[in-house]
């Protein structure tokens, strides 16, 4: 990791000596405050430090990319390595911001380190318009309450007293192309709103699957349906209303199939009776997204929380 020390009489670099660089202008940026409004600083880095961050950043993205990029399949938990690559929906606006934003309008970090949510670069290396993004933990501050950092000066040991932090290991995405690339979902939503990414069911929309599969769903209480869908099955909803693939069976052929993955289901009427049970109603929307199956091999039904389909 490479460490940054903030303090009152630090000087950043001049415009004219950061495009004078062999990289570039690359600029360190803080992303604080709610991930779905991010606020942008600066953060003001040496003559000294700056090209040893922009080579870290660097660095970091040649490591980042040696993956395949795969389209972002929200049914599939990726663990790694590949990278999942999605157009940028409109309620993410952190990275517009970056690129509109001029870099003498920024203004520079404060001490406080605690609303740090990432670190960022805006690269306009070889005329490639990208950014670079790391995850900003707390315990990469060495300045929070309760911590006593040593640094050695002349084989001392002084306390640190300037707000002090490390930058991470390795990024947590890259946006380019109007495209964000990322690894794991999970390590991206601590810096940003991932929600309009990894499409959860609001009320209105099971209220809305409700009513568009009467033919197929018996309901009795569509207020009570939607207090107990649990985020999970609000998931596989969603995947659901966007494949369209309950309109090709009946609920007799679900029953059957249900059947194979041990799952019961009950049917009146050719509608499939829905439970009144949370897990129950998660287990039902789990298998019609094709959660539940029978082993090719071992005949033994499974429960999957993650799948894709075969190239």
């Amino acid at each position: 990791m490479l460490c940054g020390t903030m303090s009152g009489d630090q000087q950043g670099p001049t415009r004219q000596q950061s495009s004078q660089q062999d990289l570039g202008s690359c600029l360190l940026l803080a992303l604080c405050g709610e991930k779905h409004d991010l606020e942008i600083r600066e953060v003001p880095l040496s003559g000294s430090v700056q090209q040893d961050v922009v080579s870290t950043f660097l660095r970091q993205e040649a490591a980042f990319r040696k993956a395949e990029e795969k389209p972002f399949d929200e049914n599939w938990l990726n663990d790694g390595d590949e990278i999942a690559t999605t157009t940028v929906p409109k309620e993410i606006s952190v990275f517009e911001k970056i690129f509109n934003s001029a870099d003498t309008e920024l203004e520079p970090i404060d001490s406080n380190l605690e609303k740090i949510r990432g670190l960022a670069m805006k690269a306009r290396c070889h005329d490639k318009k990208r950014i670079l993004v790391q995850v900003f933990a707390k315990n990469q501050s060495l300045s929070r309450e309760g911590i006593v950092a040593l640094l050695s000066e002349d084989g001392t040991y002084t306390r640190l007293k300037s707000s002090t932090f490390c930058l991470a290991d390795k990024l947590v995405c890259i946006f380019e192309n109007d495209l964000i690339k990322f690894r794991s979902l999970h390590n991206l939503s601590r810096v940003i709103d991932t929600s309009a990414i990894f499409s959860v069911a609001t009320d209105n929309d099971v209220k809305s699957f409700a009513e568009t599969h009467t033919n197929l769903f018996e309901i009795s209480d569509v207020s009570q349906f939607v207090n107990y869908t649990s985020r999970n099955a609000r998931k596989y909803m969603m995947s659901l209303v966007r494949s369209d693939i309950l309109q090709s069976h009946t609920a007799q052929t679900l029953k059957d199939a249900a059947i194979n993955t041990q799952l019961q289901i009950h049917v009146q009427n050719d509608k499939i009776v829905m439970p009144s049970k949370s897990g129950e109603i998660t287990e039902l929307m789990r298998f019609l997204n094709d959660g539940r199956y029978v082993g090719p091999i071992s005949g033994q039904a499974f429960i999957a929380n993650s799948r894709k389909l075969v190239n």
